[in-house]
């Protein structure tokens, strides 16, 4: 898998967890798109196996951002496909009207899983869920909102039908 591939897995899982369209979502997330990523500094330790973008990073693909402080990619020892990434510091994901926020945002390839924690939020206009722990599973395009113990799960979703 491509890190070009691998973005536009990442962010269509991030957008499973508020109730959308697939075709508003594919519209905007092409594959063959470039992915542009500008930071402060990149720093690639082949001996770690891994990239890190830092310093008011944005990667780019299509309609789609990334907003974050820090962005790590770790790739295996052979070969240069992404294992997983990482999303760190005031984490803003934003397509269209579609946003997901968090102070952190971790993308397990493997595992087809997108985990958002610190603070994690999701929505699209007004309608929004929220926890301690956001969990997409892509590959059952469903998601697990948690909160720990003492505090709730919040989402608010407005109807969408015709109004008379």
């Amino acid at each position: 898998m491509t890190i070009r591939h691998l973005t536009c897995g990442f962010l269509l899982g991030l957008f499973l967890a508020v109730p959308v369209s697939a075709e508003s979502l594919s519209r905007g997330l092409n594959a063959d798109a470039p992915i542009s990523i500008t930071a402060e500094r990149l720093e690639a330790d082949n001996t770690l196996r891994q990239v890190k973008f830092t310093g008011n990073v944005v990667a780019r693909q299509g309609d789609v951002a990334i907003y974050a402080a820090r962005i790590l990619l770790v790739y295996p020892e052979k070969g240069r496909d992404i294992e997983r990434i990482e999303a760190e510091g005031d984490v803003r994901i934003v397509q269209g009207s579609r946003v997901a926020t968090g102070q952190k945002a971790s993308f397990y390839i493997r595992e087809r899983k997108i985990v958002l924690t610190g603070s994690p939020k999701v929505y699209q206009d007004d309608d929004f869920v929220e926890g301690d722990e956001i969990t997409v599973l892509l590959d059952e395009e469903r998601s697990i909102v948690k909160s720990e113990q003492g505090s709730r799960v919040n989402a608010v979703f407005h109807p969408k039908g015709d109004k008379p």
